[in-house]
């Protein structure tokens, strides 16, 4: 039973939709009763279904196109300054200690000194609105910038508010893997290694 109930308070915005595609059709059909040929006046009702039941749909599908246009070309990281890092940080091999066991960084296996910072700054804010996400690893007694990621995220579209569970939004979306290449090529960009061969 709290499954059915869950399921109804999630998907009650689409509830809205019902009478929207009423309208929609209702459109059509006067558009499709205009004066025209046959084919013309199918075509004109098709068109103007399909443009009147995505409008309330179009900032949600907007944002999520020009998401992925911008995690595609925009999304990145940038290094600033490299830190070397003493010999107690890697193994015999020139690999870096401050890997955890699932292929990630973690923070505390590297000097205390280092730390993020995130910076969020809208980047579209209007009929869509997508935020800038500036991850920023600091060198705390340096106040240093070491290098940032920048990636992206959008917020929901207008129907979103009707939810009583209302999701924020979605950034980019990278596979497990791929997120953990990242993260270790952004951090053995900025540590190096004290011996010359690591």
């Amino acid at each position: 039973m709290k499954d059915i109930i869950g399921l109804a308070v999630l998907t009650s915005p689409l509830f809205l939709v019902v009478p929207w595609l009423a309208v929609a059709v209702f459109v059509a059909v006067k558009t499709a009763q205009l004066p025209k040929i046959g084919v013309a006046k199918l075509a004109a009702g098709a068109v103007t279904f399909v443009l009147v039941f995505l409008l309330p749909f179009s900032d949600d599908i907007a944002g999520r196109i020009y998401l992925k246009h911008l995690c595609s070309t925009e999304a990145r990281m940038k290094i600033y300054q490299t830190e070397v890092l003493p010999a107690e940080y890697w193994d015999v091999q020139g690999r870096p200690r401050f890997l955890a066991p699932n292929g990630f960084v973690d923070l505390k296996l590297l000097p205390n000194r280092f730390e993020w910072r995130n910076i969020d700054e809208p980047y579209i804010d209007s009929i869509i609105k997508i935020e800038k996400s500036r991850w920023q690893l600091i060198d705390t007694e340096t106040k240093n910038v070491l290098g940032e990621r920048i990636t992206y995220m959008r917020h929901f579209g207008w129907l979103n508010i009707f939810s009583p569970a209302p999701n924020i939004g979605e950034g980019c979306e990278l596979s497990r893997q791929k997120e953990q290449e990242q993260e270790q090529n952004f951090f053995l960009s900025i540590f190096k290694s004290a011996e010359p061969n690591r």
